[in-house]
């Protein structure tokens, strides 16, 4: 276990002392802050939902409305100018993106978990730096085989290090098309959400971009509140009662959501999307040594294989040829 943090540590001074600007550098780090921020999600969401305290919709709606507000009243604070110097077509693009990455991304997501594994679910949504990398084409982002190379070396180390590759085969079970037919579709969203915000991000900037993405979201997961009401859907909404629940919730709105958001479209202003996608597999490896830390959950050999491969990946990614 310390053999593979140390090895970690030292990857990264590794990059940092390698020949890069200070804006790519830069980069490194926010992708670096919302891969670890992310993973904080699933050990806080996983507390909330194995104790019934709230429901899948609710905590999404409740997690993006409080990120979207914090950013909007820190916006109109400290960043006047930049929150309200967005274009009309870049407010009806943004609108867009949260309708994509924030709405559809968590509610096909919690929809497909209805009816598929939870391993199938992080296989599937594993595939979609891969959707990044190829979507980054119609925009222009040339691919190189070395970063193809560390894109699919930290693939099949993500795969490891979620247990969808063991010692007992690869886990897929066709009973579960229809769930993973909709958690491909909540990958799908976020792959859209993140190579069509990339333009949108270079003229308003990451700040602007990620407030109204997130407001937009929030405000589109209350029409879906209320069109699930009105058509009296067979939908059950519970919300916490306890204190506790409620801070966790809150925590939710403001790092894993406002901060990490953040720090996702300033790194997507930075370095390259195949980069910054491949970035995304350090979330379940963090979320490996939380879970470790804080729960008392066993690392396997294959999980830290898996976590090699992952640091190996993104190191090999990110090294730029001189020019």
């Amino acid at each position: 276990m310390l053999y593979f943090q140390g090895w970690g540590v030292r990857l990264v001074g590794f990059v940092y002392r390698s020949h890069m600007s200070q804006a790519y550098k830069k980069g490194i780090f926010w992708s670096f802050a919302s891969a670890f921020l992310w993973s904080t999600t699933f050990i806080s969401s996983r507390w909330l939902m194995k104790a019934g305290s709230v429901d899948s919709i609710s905590l999404s709606l409740l997690r993006f409305l409080i990120g979207g507000i914090i950013l909007l009243v820190l916006g109109v604070l400290f960043f006047r100018a930049r929150i309200f110097s967005v274009s009309p077509m870049d407010m009806l693009k943004l609108a867009g993106l949260g309708l994509f990455g924030i709405v559809g991304m968590s509610v096909f997501l919690f929809a497909g978990q209805r009816t598929t594994t939870a391993i199938n679910s992080s296989m599937i949504m594993q595939i979609n730096p891969v959707m990044i990398m190829l979507g980054g084409l119609f925009i222009g982002e040339k691919i190189s085989a070395r970063q193809v190379v560390g894109i699919f070396m930290s693939l099949l180390g993500c795969f490891l290090v979620v247990n969808i590759i063991s010692a007992k085969g690869f886990a897929y079970s066709p009973e579960n098309m229809k769930g993973d037919f909709l958690v491909l579709l909540s990958a799908g969203c976020w792959a859209f959400y993140s190579v069509f915000g990339k333009n949108v991000v270079k003229r308003t900037g990451g700040y602007a971009a990620t407030t109204w993405a997130m407001v937009f979201g929030a405000l589109e997961l209350l029409v879906l509140v209320g069109i699930i009401s009105i058509f009296n859907f067979n939908y059950e909404y519970k919300l916490p009662v306890f204190a506790s629940q409620w801070w966790v919730i809150i925590y939710l709105g403001i790092f894993p959501t406002a901060v990490a958001f953040f720090a996702w479209y300033e790194a997507m202003d930075k370095i390259d999307l195949s980069l910054l996608s491949v970035m995304q597999y350090l979330t379940p490896v963090f979320t490996i040594f939380m879970a470790f830390f804080m729960l008392g959950e066993k690392i396997s050999l294959l999980n830290g294989i898996g976590i090699a491969l992952v640091l190996t990946g993104v190191v090999f990614t990110s090294l730029k040829r001189k020019t």
